[in-house]
């Protein structure tokens, strides 16, 4: 079930630890929950936060419409930007620009990052991408091609696997 405390108005607002639109599945045992959507932020920003295990991440893929920040908060991930491969720990900051392939792993036993795109709308795809997941038997991974026609809802394109994690 999809727990939604997000504010509706614009005018600023404050989210506390564990707020936000939850969303119930995804895959590979991480967790997301959505913190800014283009309701909130006149179209500006979205933002969202993961928790994954270790080898949890995203495939190589490449954004036409936004750019994307990732701010770890929690652990130590894996980052590829371009033919860059990087190791982040707490409070370190990735960039991502639109058109530029990047993708993400989790190294440490659990991380947690934020990750803020502009401008917003790609959190369409968390939600799509995770009543998706929903439709999977516990373990299997999803069709590459269903998960690439969800991503190219949004602008996106997958271009690659995701990247082993560090050691």
């Amino acid at each position: 079930m999809t727990v939604l405390t997000l504010p509706d108005g614009t005018d600023g607002y404050v989210l506390h630890p564990g707020a936000g639109e939850a969303l119930d599945s995804w895959f590979g045992g991480a967790r997301l929950t959505i913190k800014a959507t283009a309701a909130q932020t006149q179209g500006r920003y979205a933002a969202v936060e993961f928790w994954g295990p270790r080898g949890f991440g995203s495939p190589l893929h490449v954004h036409g419409h936004d750019d994307e920040f990732f701010v770890v908060l929690e652990g130590e991930v894996r980052f590829r930007l371009g033919d860059e491969v990087t190791d982040a720990g707490p409070r370190s900051v990735v960039y991502g620009p639109r058109g530029v392939a990047h993708a993400f792993t989790m190294s440490s036993d659990e991380a947690r990052v934020l990750l803020f795109f502009g401008p917003a709308g790609v959190e369409g795809f968390f939600r799509d991408a995770s009543a998706f997941a929903a439709t999977l038997p516990p373990g299997e991974p999803p069709d590459p091609q269903t998960l690439g026609e969800i991503g190219a809802r949004y602008g996106q394109r997958f271009v690659g696997p995701p990247l082993p994690p560090r050691g």
